[in-house]
């Protein structure tokens, strides 16, 4: 088997790119073919647009009416709207993430605050009732005193 296997691939090695060179001509030949397709007329059927013609349907002339130098000036304008765009987005995204560090630093705080606060309750507590507990002697041995 290993001997028929090794045939066969050796004979695709020189049907592989012989084959990739038969599928880019086929892809090739179909974008050529299809070329004319993109100026196909469009008809506007009430309130849809078809290719196909369609009973009252008016012809839309969809042509560019703009010469090379305003489609790349409209190129240009875009680009540069882009730019734009992703500069606010960097700003927009550079604050709001300043702004979710102040509140995590705020909310820090007020943690550290309300456990501050629960201790001082705590000793306050404490406090109070050892205020309230009655006053006790403490016992002392007579062979104690001096």
């Amino acid at each position: 088997m290993i001997p028929a296997f090794a045939q066969v691939a050796s004979h695709l090695t020189g049907v592989l790119p012989a084959l990739r060179a038969a599928v880019a001509l086929v892809a090739a030949g179909l974008v050529w073919w299809s070329w004319p397709a993109a100026a196909q007329q469009v008809y506007r059927c009430g309130n849809a647009y078809a290719h196909a013609p369609c009973p009252q349907g008016r012809p839309v002339d969809v042509a560019d009416p703009r010469d090379p130098a305003q489609v790349e000036q409209a190129r240009a304008q875009t680009a540069r709207d882009q730019q734009l765009a992703d500069q606010l987005h960097r700003e927009n995204a550079a604050r709001e993430a300043a702004h979710r560090k102040a509140l995590l630093a705020e909310a820090k705080q007020a943690q550290k605050m309300a456990a501050a606060q629960r201790r001082a309750a705590r000793a306050r507590e404490r406090a109070r009732k050892a205020a309230q507990q009655p006053a006790t002697r403490k016992a002392v041995s007579p062979k104690a005193l001096p």
